[in-house]
């Protein structure tokens, strides 16, 4: 049996870190809980506050997090992914790097009134992002699963999420991004160094 990652795409403030700690406490196994965050946070405060150096130093530290997912898998514990995927770039790079991989590509979504009003309530966003990610977020190919989380509680979307593992079926998004990019004339790209 393969080892499954769920990849969580939504934009900041939907839930994504909350129901991915759901899943870990549920799940029957031990899981590995990666966050793109935890990588852009490797990053010191002052570089992250300046456009430039930000704009210079991110797109690798991203990359490389996208490397380690098919590093992570190979320890054998489900693996689940906490992301916002900003550009079609970084979707093609990440369908690229989990090639061999059982990857499902999961949509977490979020009314944008609630998102902004998350976003709010948190005190430690940047107040207008959530906002910028939401017409961006969901652009870049069909997921094999949805949720909503605010219909769901963080318990709810794991179970959901557990679930939808239990019953077999084939990943297919990360394929389908993989096909498009090639008939788009945009080879396979690897993760960048």
């Amino acid at each position: 049996m393969s080892t499954p990652l769920l990849f969580l795409n939504g934009t900041s403030s939907a839930g994504k870190t909350s129901l991915a700690r759901a899943f870990q406490r549920l799940h029957r196994e031990p899981c590995l809980y990666a966050s793109v965050d935890a990588f852009i946070f490797m990053v010191a405060d002052h570089v992250r506050a300046n456009d430039e150096l930000r704009r210079q130093t991110l797109p690798p530290v991203i990359s490389a997090f996208h490397r380690t997912l098919p590093n992570l898998v190979a320890c054998g514990l489900p693996v689940i992914v906490d992301h916002v995927i900003e550009t079609r770039a970084w979707v093609e790079e990440v369908a690229a790097a989990l090639v061999g991989v059982e990857a499902y590509f999961v949509g977490v979504h979020c009314p944008l009134d609630l998102l902004e009003d998350r976003e709010r309530r948190r005190g430690d966003r940047q107040i207008g992002f959530a906002r910028w990610q939401f017409e961006r977020v969901h652009t870049y190919g069909e997921y094999d699963l949805t949720l909503d989380t605010s219909l769901l509680t963080p318990d709810q979307g794991a179970r959901e999420l557990i679930d939808f593992l239990g019953a077999p079926r084939p990943p297919e998004a990360f394929a389908r991004i993989r096909r498009e990019a090639a008939a788009a004339g945009r080879p396979p790209r690897g993760p960048t160094a």
